[in-house]
């Protein structure tokens, strides 16, 4: 059973301060967020082309998780570790509450490329595109991100340390099992007159919801 909400991010990171990005990111921040209610899986990527230079998405088991109490709380009440990262560490974000559409494919892939529309542009076209492109041998799997905004999504602490996110209005999240694979596909796609931002990203790590005693 796949859940149906995802948190979509994106950020780059200020140069000189990855160390401690990482360390902060891989003994804190993954295992505080998949501990809580809801949380089912979050999987850390780096980019091979395009911008930001990190994607990062978590599984939710619906979008709500991402408005409740716990998850609110974390956000309003953030570690002294993550109040330093927030602050010059963790930039230009992008972050955006989705409801996750998965189109086809049963696996995941080692690369993804991810495709970022801005709200209310036309994502039919892509769509049709990438069903043509399904190969088996290739794609592990398609899947669509809309977002899930709501009006009681305000800035809490967090966002309020680092600045205002950016938003998107849909992402389509293509996995290949191969790097070349993911070139192939992204040198057929008309880039130009689709509009939408690009990129391909390798995949650093997954991180799986804590097993509770």
């Amino acid at each position: 059973m796949h859940g149906s909400g995802v948190l979509a991010v994106w950020n780059d990171c200020a140069v000189g301060s990855e160390e401690t990005y990482e360390k902060w990111y891989q003994t804190e921040h993954l295992p505080e967020r998949l501990s809580i209610t809801g949380f089912k899986n979050g999987r850390r990527y780096q980019a091979l082309r395009g911008s930001p230079k990190y994607f990062t998405w978590y599984e939710v088991d619906t979008p709500s998780v991402l408005r409740s109490a716990e998850y609110i709380d974390r956000l309003s009440n953030p570690t002294a570790w993550t109040k330093k990262i927030m602050s010059g560490v963790f930039l230009n974000a992008s972050r955006t509450v989705c409801e996750r559409y998965i189109i086809t494919g049963e696996i995941f892939g080692s690369v993804a490329i991810t495709m970022r529309l801005k709200p209310n542009q036309s994502c039919q076209k892509i769509h049709a595109i990438l069903k043509e492109l399904f190969d088996p041998s290739k794609v592990a799997r398609i899947e669509k991100w809309v977002a899930n905004e709501k009006p009681e999504d305000t800035a809490r602490a967090e966002e309020k340390i680092r600045g205002p996110d950016n938003k998107i209005g849909t992402c389509f999240m293509l996995e290949t099992i191969r790097t070349e694979d993911a070139i192939s596909i992204l040198d057929q796609l008309p880039t130009q007159t689709l509009q939408v931002e690009i990129g391909i990203y390798q995949l650093l790590c997954e991180y799986p919801q804590a097993i509770k005693a």
